[in-house]
């Protein structure tokens, strides 16, 4: 092999491994990516099941007072 055949086979491996030292560090940002929208998305699935569960529990609320309430307006027609 010749000196520029040489040079030419260095720096086409050098090339391969600067892209595969990319593509590692790519892979690695995309990774921490997915891992922090994963727990952005786990936190507000947690949200919205919270909110429901407060819907439900003021509904459950505002039952017992109006059941209270009508049981209050039937007892003073009654009189």
């Amino acid at each position: 092999m010749e000196t520029g055949e040489i040079i030419a086979v260095a720096a086409i491996l050098l090339a391969i491994f600067a892209l595969m030292w990319q593509i590692n560090a790519q892979r690695g940002r995309l990774e921490d990516k997915i891992d922090r929208q994963g727990d952005r998305l786990e936190a507000e699935i947690k949200d919205v099941g919270q909110r429901v569960t407060d819907s439900e529990l003021e509904q459950a609320r505002l039952n017992g007072v109006n059941s209270v309430l009508t049981g209050q307006t039937h007892t003073h027609e009654d009189r």
